[in-house]
């Protein structure tokens, strides 16, 4: 008798905080892949306000994508198998993961200040980690958190949270907006050429289907 479960097994999403700097890389697996991804996808403006006839069909750059979805975190079956992580902290630990894509390092911070307090005159400012967001085989690309809405919904004697949805809000960012040595930078053009083939394939696909449709009338 076969073992097929009748579905296919579906990946989980993922963004990942890639730091050149750090021993590791943070990776937010989401634990429930969100029910609907929101992608608004623009063309980039070429900076003058008026256009001329002759600029009608140009391209100033990569068009600028942002992409809004809503993460739910739930420590419910970890309390039932008796976590002792998730009946202490709840879910504060994968909220901590999230929240520090946009937080500079502690150690880093530091560091500033004693270079601000010896007198230092110019202060880089401090340099997050890549996001990069993994969602399936054909879309991972870098991309900028630009906000996060949290909504805790349940609390543990402790008051943290055992379950909360994480409204997620992120800029993609391009080979306008990332250095040539940049590892999004080829991250993103390997996007790029993914999305060109299946727009071929796609086209393909309509044109057969507009002959079927034309032989079959």
């Amino acid at each position: 008798m076969s073992s097929f479960p009748g579905s296919p097994r579906t990946l989980r999403g993922a963004i990942i905080a890639v730091d050149p700097l750090g021993p590791l890389s943070r990776v937010v697996v989401f634990q429930y892949n969100p029910d609907q991804v929101q992608r608004t996808i623009a063309p980039r403006s070429g900076g003058d306000s008026g256009q001329r006839a002759a600029d009608a069909h140009r391209a100033w750059g990569a068009p600028t994508e942002t992409i809004t979805m809503t993460v739910d975190v739930d420590a419910t079956d970890q309390l039932e198998s008796g976590d002792p992580v998730a009946a202490t902290v709840g879910v504060l630990p994968q909220l901590s993961v999230l929240e520090m894509l946009l937080h500079p390092g502690s150690v880093r911070v530091i560091a500033n200040s004693v270079l601000l307090a010896a007198g230092t005159i110019e202060i880089l400012p401090v340099e997050l980690p890549m996001a990069v967001l993994v969602w399936g085989p054909a879309r991972v690309v870098p991309v900028r958190i630009t906000q996060l809405g949290v909504t805790e919904q349940a609390f543990n004697p402790a008051l943290s949270p055992i379950r909360a949805t994480v409204d997620v809000s992120a800029q993609v960012l391009t080979y306008d907006d990332l250095s040539l040595t940049d590892v999004g930078y080829g991250l993103y053009l390997a996007h790029l050429v993914a999305k060109e083939v299946l727009a071929v394939v796609g086209a393909v696909s309509g044109a057969v289907d507009a002959v079927t449709d034309l032989a079959g009338a």
